[in-house]
């Protein structure tokens, strides 16, 4: 039904157009850029996603229908310099300071994978695209014994990452001015098949919520 897979960096002006769609309504987004236009300011980051991470789109007839940025981090530091470079700009960019807010929250201090965003164009919403990027992604974090990590901002797509074997990691976290509750999400690889795991003499993942 859908066609998921990594996007290129010479794909960005065919993106940028689905990732603001997509994001315009997005609980953080709306919250924090409310009144703004934020379309030069998605292109910034999706074109840095494009360059430095990873962006996964799902398509239907040609046509993107969701996006989602990944990351891979080795620690807390990534994280933490993301925030720092957000801060910055929302010196000049009162806009941004909301944003500054919502980046700048406790990583896990482990190896994982970030899901930063996923988003839906508003008229392909319901109709499983979420769960197709998912599923594309997470096989290959299984494969690769990777964990991975997000904040939810809403108590649907809490829902949908649960359904994919996500589970609480800490406390929620009420954004200032009224802002949503973000539930950080820890997904623990699936562990491999039995046939790969006899007589490995153990073995292992981190426990849920265990990086905090």
């Amino acid at each position: 039904m859908y066609s998921v897979r990594g996007a290129g960096v010479e794909e960005l002006d065919r993106i940028a157009p689905a990732c603001a769609a997509a994001c315009a309504d997005e609980a953080v987004t709306a919250w924090a850029l409310a009144g703004h236009d934020f379309s030069a300011l998605f292109r910034e980051w999706l074109a840095s996603a494009l360059t430095e991470h990873e962006v996964v789109i799902a398509e239907r007839g040609g046509v993107v229908v969701g996006v989602s940025t990944w990351m891979a981090s080795a620690s807390a530091e990534p994280a933490r310099r993301q925030a720092e470079a957000v801060a910055e700009q929302a010196r000049a960019n009162p806009a941004l300071r909301r944003m500054a807010a919502a980046v700048a929250l406790p990583h896990p201090d482990v190896p994982h994978l970030y899901l930063a965003s996923m988003a839906v164009v508003p008229e392909s919403r319901g109709r499983g695209v979420g769960t197709a990027i998912l599923r594309h992604r997470l096989t290959r974090a299984d494969a690769e014994r990777q964990p991975v990590y997000l904040e939810a901002s809403t108590p649907r797509s809490a829902a949908l990452y649960a359904r994919h074997g996500f589970v609480p990691s800490g406390a929620p976290h009420a954004l200032p001015d009224d802002g949503p509750v973000l539930h950080p999400l820890w997904r623990p690889p699936a562990p491999p098949p039995a046939s790969a795991t006899t007589g490995s003499g153990g073995g292992g993942h981190l426990a849920p919520g265990g990086p905090r």
